[in-house]
């Protein structure tokens, strides 16, 4: 079964007068395996950049995104 990796990265902080834009990018992935090890190469955090990802099973035709949320 193939996998996408969601990426959700926010910019921005109240702190220093930003508001918090977030984007989601789907990355497709050959297995769950290589999603998980993928995630883990995107996790980190810095005072106006955040990251979180997540695997997801990948759906029908379902192709590679970068959306603003």
């Amino acid at each position: 079964m193939k996998f996408m990796l969601v990426v959700i990265i926010t910019m921005g902080s109240p702190v220093i007068g930003e508001e918090k834009k977030t984007f989601e990018l789907r990355i497709p992935q050959e297995n769950k395996e290589t999603c998980e090890k993928s995630a883990r190469t995107f996790k980190f955090s810095l005072p106006v950049i955040s990251m979180d990802t997540r695997c997801e099973p990948q759906k029908d035709n379902e192709e590679p995104t970068i959306q603003s949320t």
